[in-house]
């Protein structure tokens, strides 16, 4: 055997390791990319929470105090109860107990104990005596009532009602003081009828796509707003026998006090848009802001309020999407203080706004049925493996009962470094004809998304590179704006379903 046969007899083993591990590599590395993910599990690492604030209104035009006495009165009832602290006692709070009981603060502690939080306050003075040394004020709102169990690391709401107060303060040469507190009236809450009030909404199936414009997803839609674009991604979805979209509103951009006429302004006209084409729109509020700061609920309802003042009447409003994916922030947050905020919101909506159905988009079947008796129709997203996908469903619509069952989330990406495009987008069509042959019981699937984007920011997926190319390939559209063999297939689903509700 010669030198040079030698070497490469040993060289051979080694070679062909080498070899073998990058196989493997590349298998995990594509198992990896080719594993069904939620779209947006992973949008709650990139974001940062919301200063808190406190509104303090007055109800009339005609006050004998003088505006800082006012503020001060406000701030004095407001702080005797917060979020995130509760009062020791179980007996009525009166005068200078009050100091004290803000001292016995449960928070820390290892005993269950309540809260009482307010929403909607306003305050109107009821008596000041002519040298403004005695002052009696009216409070009205909405109390909600919390209980935390720090043993189970739990919080509940164990009760929602219209409350109306009357505090007596004093004026001392330390400042005002407040006495005595009153509760003048009390009316719970009771949202029990709204059982059979979407019934006609929801006898339409509705086949629906995730929407963002090919040149402007996430934060860029609203701010950049390409009109011409979305009315032909609307036409495009109308002829595609699609009649419903879901999008998501950037909170911060709705939320700005600078830009907020512009958001409402630009949403209304994409809600007109859908309207020309027959679309009805699913809206998801507090888009990219996983932020559930018990203090900021007060700023969260004015901005639910700000939002759909203008719009809870149109007639294109499928329905409200509270939070997209809360469940992904559990670990945070705490589940407790995640589904006490969304419930919050949800009644909050379902008080003011009655005519609007609500729900939560969860990230998967297993948690599909969470705050189910608050909501008025159940949406989950479906990204896991197709054997079994019917199973999900049927188990989670027994367990609704007569409530509405979307998935408003599922879909797969084309792209993969070790798969060729057109054998990606074969098996794109194929998982998801699997996908939507299995959904005939749901009332509704929307699929992420139509488009592909032209690119996407890391303050949204992060910075990986392989994070950024997902998302930018789940569309049923090329970006070139030709139709993959997936589109063809959501088509075919619409056109089906049609046939059967004519028959």
């Amino acid at each position: 055997m010669t030198l040079d046969s030698l070497h490469i007899t040993k060289r051979l083993p080694a070679t062909i390791g080498a070899l073998l591990s990058g196989v493997v590599f590349a298998g995990f590395v594509s198992s990896v990319i080719e594993t069904p993910v939620s779209s947006n599990e992973y949008l709650h690492e990139h974001l940062t929470s919301s200063a808190s604030r406190v509104d303090q209104s007055w109800e009339g035009d005609a006050f004998e105090l003088p505006l800082q006495d006012r503020q001060k009165l406000a701030t004095i009832v407001m702080e005797l109860e917060q979020p995130n602290w509760t009062p020791a006692s179980d007996s009525a709070v009166t005068g200078q107990a009050l100091t004290a009981t803000k001292e016995a603060a449960c928070l820390l502690t290892t005993k269950p104990c309540a809260v009482a939080f307010r929403l909607g306050r306003e305050f109107s003075e009821l008596h000041i005596n002519k040298d403004l040394r005695v002052a009696n004020v009216k409070e009205t709102s909405l109390r909600v009532t919390f209980s935390s169990d720090p043993e189970f690391a739990t919080v509940s709401i164990d009760e929602i009602a219209n409350e109306t107060r009357l505090f007596r303060f004093y004026q001392t040469q330390y400042g005002w003081t407040q006495k005595t507190s009153e509760v003048l009236e009390t009316k719970l809450i009771d949202l029990g009828n709204r059982k059979d009030k979407f019934v006609e909404k929801f006898s339409t199936n509705f086949v629906g796509i995730n929407y963002y414009p090919a040149s402007a997803s996430w934060k860029e839609f609203w701010t950049e707003f390409p009109v011409e674009e979305i009315r032909l991604d609307l036409e495009t979805i109308a002829n595609m026998d699609s009649n419903s979209i879901r999008i998501f509103l950037n909170h911060d951009y709705f939320d700005n006090a600078d830009t907020q006429a512009e958001a409402n302004a630009k949403l209304s006209i994409f809600l007109d848009l859908c309207a020309e084409q027959n679309i009805q729109v699913l809206v998801t509020l507090f888009d990219l802001r996983p932020d559930y700061t018990l203090s900021n609920m007060s700023a969260d309802v004015d901005h639910i309020d700000q939002v759909l003042a203008s719009i809870s009447h149109h007639p294109n409003i499928l329905g409200i999407d509270i939070k997209n994916q809360a469940d992904l922030d559990f670990p945070t947050w705490g589940q407790g203080v995640v589904e006490g905020w969304l419930t919050v919101m949800a009644r909050h909506i379902q008080i003011q706004y009655p005519d609007v159905p609500i729900t939560v988009g969860w990230s998967n079947p297993d948690s599909a049925l969470g705050l189910k008796d608050v909501i008025d129709f159940v949406t989950y997203h479906e990204y896991g493996h197709v054997e079994g996908f019917s199973d999900r469903l049927d188990a989670i619509k027994t367990e609704a009962g007569d409530k509405p069952v979307m998935i408003t989330e599922l879909g797969s990406t084309i792209w993969n470094p070790f798969r060729s495009t057109r054998a990606a987008e074969v098996k794109q069509a194929s998982r998801l004809e699997s996908q939507l042959r299995q959904s005939i019981a749901a009332d509704g699937v929307f699929v992420w998304t139509l488009n592909d984007f032209q690119h996407v920011g890391s303050d949204v997926v992060g910075r990986r590179p392989w994070r950024k190319a997902q998302q930018r390939h789940f569309g049923l559209l090329r970006s070139n704006g030709s139709a993959r063999p997936s589109k063809n297939v959501l088509q075919a689903h619409a056109e089906n379903l049609a046939r059967q509700s004519n028959d």
